[in-house]
């Protein structure tokens, strides 16, 4: 009986060829398109075809070791995409944490499109591209450590029409349009008949520029209603894999963050943001410290997140990375991190998700990696957040990309989002994405006061959730299904004439 593993891998099922390049050439070129594509130095142009590369590669696959070279390549592209963030402190050894299993879910993908394009053809292969790419994002952002991290949407992040489309249906429908102009472009180079797919083509072209135009006319839209100041207030001290500093470091430095937070009011903010683990507190420590973050808000009349980590022990490190969010009433709540980042020694928070009615609006909170899953700004947004504030810490190496990141989560939710930062750009965002005040670590002086609306945006996505990785599923499975019947039957390939023939 024939298999569909057997019919990707024969010659036979396969007519078309890449009309120029080789597949050494084309492997390079993979490697580039993918190192380039996304992360720090990002080239967005090549977002929208670096999938291009690989699409006509796996046409000219044939037997094991053409196929090793495929994963090697691909592998090594992802590698150095990732590289690039690594700025001190972070260690090489981070980059294959994060490129292994991202690459490995990718040839999965790119594995399992060619063998079922060779069984049915390329008007199957142009939906069942984006498909797959939908349905392994969504499987990451909903089931791995590695949260939205590596989607192609992020290569878009500076896109900001285009960006808005995250309202109707998330991350994916930036991807599923990306991924739909890879696969097209790659057919119509591989395919000496290309005239049958220009009106696909077409449709693809007339389908980007409707997402650009939807996008344009709603950033046009004016958000009336209230407003609230909003201050960030980043620490000077480093908080990292060699420890806790001092205790006369780490008190010098909490009377500093306080002196910030009381600029930070006289500047007029009524809600104040620290960094992610602005400070460490040891466990005994903790109640006068809460007692001091108390009084600060009572005597001042404004709500402050404070945002610090409990040592717990040592060797390996462990401890909760926390913020108390006290207001002139008393605290509001203690959130531990949901989503420590892999290989952080953080105790991972269980709580539920808490929205709080506020004399501003229906805030929220979370710290930093946590925004980096979706599902995040789902529960918000259910809610009726309007406000989303998250401590964060980040490095040189996703500067200002980290930021740019969590305000596409309140692009999707349709709410403000403010990020205070270690290391990097703070940023005040609305619920468009739009900038509202940004500050740089490196520059100024480690405090930023913006105005931000809070009121929240309905969107679709927060209603409908992920639809799209859904239909992508029942697109595979259908062409998964259909795959097999033909192998049972032994029906021949759908496949266009070769360029010898035509």
């Amino acid at each position: 009986m024939t298999s569909l593993a057997l019919s990707a891998a024969d010659p036979r099922s396969e007519r078309t060829r890449a009309p120029t390049l080789g597949l050494p050439a084309l492997l390079a070129l993979g490697i580039g398109c993918t190192a380039l594509a996304g992360n720090r130095f990002n080239v967005a142009l090549v977002g929208w075809v670096a999938a291009v590369p690989w699409l006509l590669a796996l046409r000219q696959l044939r037997g094991g070791r053409a196929w090793t070279g495929f994963f090697v390549a691909l592998q090594l592209g992802t590698f150095l995409n990732i590289l690039k963030i690594v700025t001190d402190p972070i260690p090489v050894v981070f980059v294959p944490m994060f490129s292994v299993p991202t690459a490995l879910g990718a040839s999965v993908a790119y594995a399992l499109f060619e063998a079922l394009r060779r069984r049915l053809g390329d008007g199957w292969g142009l939906l069942l591209f984006p498909a797959l790419t939908v349905v392994l994002e969504a499987l990451s952002f909903s089931t791995s450590d590695l949260g939205s991290w590596g989607s192609l949407a992020y290569t878009q992040l500076d896109n900001l029409p285009l960006l808005q489309v995250t309202s109707l249906f998330g991350i994916t429908a930036v991807s599923a349009l990306l991924s739909l102009v890879s696969a097209t472009v790659a057919v119509l180079i591989a395919r000496p008949d290309r005239a049958r797919f220009l009106p696909a083509a077409v449709a693809v072209t007339a389908l980007v520029a409707l997402a650009h135009g939807y996008g344009s006319v709603r950033l046009d839209r004016v958000l009336d209603g209230p407003t609230v100041e909003v201050a960030t207030v980043t620490t000077d001290l480093h908080l990292g894999d060699g420890g806790f500093p001092q205790a006369s470091e780490r008190a010098a430095g909490t009377d500093q963050l306080f002196a910030r937070t009381v600029q930070a009011v006289e500047a007029g903010a009524e809600v104040v943001v620290w960094n992610e683990g602005a400070t460490a507190v040891d466990p005994a420590d903790e109640p006068a410290f809460l007692a001091r973050a108390a009084t600060f808000t009572a005597e001042h009349g404004v709500d402050v997140l404070f945002a610090y980590v409990v040592p717990l022990a040592a060797g390996p490190y462990r401890y909760e990375n926390k913020y108390v969010w006290m207001t002139p009433e008393g605290p509001l709540e203690t959130y531990l991190k949901h989503h420590p980042v892999p290989g952080e020694g953080a105790v991972p928070g269980t709580g539920p998700l808490v929205a709080h009615p506020r004399p501003y609006g229906v805030a929220a909170g979370a710290i930093c990696y946590d925004y980096d899953f979706p599902a995040m700004s789902k529960e918000h947004a259910a809610a009726g957040v309007g406000l989303a504030l998250v401590p964060s810490s980040d490095w040189r190496g996703i500067d200002p990309y980290h930021s740019q990141m969590a305000a596409v989560r309140g692009i999707e939710g349709g709410y403000s989002v403010v990020r205070s930062v270690r290391w990097a750009t703070s940023q005040a965002t609305d619920a468009l994405g739009r900038v509202r005040g940004t500050a740089s670590y490196f520059e100024g002086d480690r405090v930023m006061v913006a105005s931000v609306p809070t009121t929240r945006v309905t969107t679709l996505y927060s209603r409908v959730g992920e639809v799209l990785p859904l239909a992508g599923l029942l697109v595979v499975f259908a062409g998964v299904a259909m795959a097999f019947a033909r192998a049972r039957s032994g029906s021949p390939t759908r496949q266009g004439p070769s360029r010898a023939q035509s």
